[in-house]
């Protein structure tokens, strides 16, 4: 295995075609293809699922991309540093990412700061919790993006937006008929929800703070998936049901909006947490500006699931 390969696989899952992951690698498309193979065959997992139409990554590449951009993103960090050793002058923000996190969103808040500030580089960084964490507590990332996060106290944190949460049944849709915008959060309790690891994304807290907040019982499946990805699988499977952010749905027509008592949708705080010792860096205090003067008009782009009846009774209602 190489970084080459690594880079190559990165290329195709944020293409979603071979022909332009070999043109944005500088490769003829036999070196990427051959790259990938190799990688797969080393592994003992395929990473891709190639139709005439379309490159889709397998469940073991859904888990195993967050690892192998991590290892690209590494690599091109000690590349950057060792090339600004020199260079004091260059300005740099870097920002990591759970895999969780709604790539779009980001974008939207990053955007014009690039357009104001070109001069100041941003660096994205996704990785699962406990690397995060590491290296935030080491410096060598000035912002956290995530699912928010109460016990860092010490640091400063501003909500971006709110992800809406919706319900994916066990085995599919209700035949019970569904009124209103979704699904209750009282009518789904007495399920068993398979889960996260909790160093993962940030789902399985959030999903655990969110029936603390209603003083629910949350059931919790025996076994856990290798990544938040895996979930809608398992509960179309019937393994048991999921809670996922809209946004990161792949069959939208399978999952209903979850709404409180009061109707509301129920929905996810998505943070943005730097230490408070930065403010005093002039570049970075002038993104953090940046941040509070954008996030108020940030509203939640989750995908909203068409209803539609489905094929396994909801539980009964439970008071919460």
């Amino acid at each position: 295995m190489s970084i080459s390969e690594y880079r190559f696989a990165c290329a195709v899952a944020s293409s979603g075609s071979f022909t332009a992951a070999a043109d944005a690698c500088f490769v003829t498309q036999p070196t990427l293809s051959n790259g990938i193979a190799r990688l797969e065959h080393e592994f003992g997992e395929r990473l891709f699922i190639r139709t005439t139409r379309k490159v889709t990554l397998t469940p073991f590449g859904e888990h195993i991309l967050p690892y192998l951009s991590e290892i690209v993103h590494a690599q091109e960090t000690l590349k950057r540093q060792v090339r600004t050793f020199g260079a004091p002058e260059t300005r740099a923000i870097h920002i990591g990412l759970s895999p969780l996190i709604d790539a779009r969103q980001v974008a939207r808040v990053i955007a014009p700061f690039r357009h104001k500030c070109p001069e100041i580089e941003i660096v994205l960084c996704e990785m699962n919790l406990t690397n995060l964490d590491r290296e935030f507590a080491e410096g060598r990332i000035d912002f956290l993006v995530e699912v928010e996060n109460v016990t860092k106290r010490s640091c400063q944190s501003i909500v971006l937006y709110r992800e809406p949460l919706v319900f994916v049944p066990r085995g599919g849709m209700s035949k019970e008929k569904v009124t209103g915008h979704g699904v209750r959060l009282a009518d789904i309790v007495e399920e068993t929800f398979v889960m996260a690891p909790n160093d993962a994304c940030g789902l399985a807290r959030a999903t655990r703070e969110l029936f603390r907040r209603h003083r629910c019982k949350l059931n919790e499946y025996a076994g856990e998936t290798l990544s938040c990805q895996v979930l809608e699988e398992w509960a179309m499977l019937g393994i048991g049901a999921a809670i996922l952010p809209g946004s990161k749905l792949r069959q939208m027509n399978r999952a209903f909006p979850i709404t409180d008592k009061s109707g509301l949708d129920v929905d996810m705080p998505v943070t943005a947490t730097w230490s408070r010792k930065l403010t005093s860096v002039p570049h970075v205090s002038e993104f953090i500006e940046h941040l509070q003067a954008t996030a108020a008009s940030l509203k939640p782009r989750g995908k909203k699931p068409r209803l539609k009846q489905a094929e396994t009774p909801l539980p009964k209602p439970c008071e919460v």
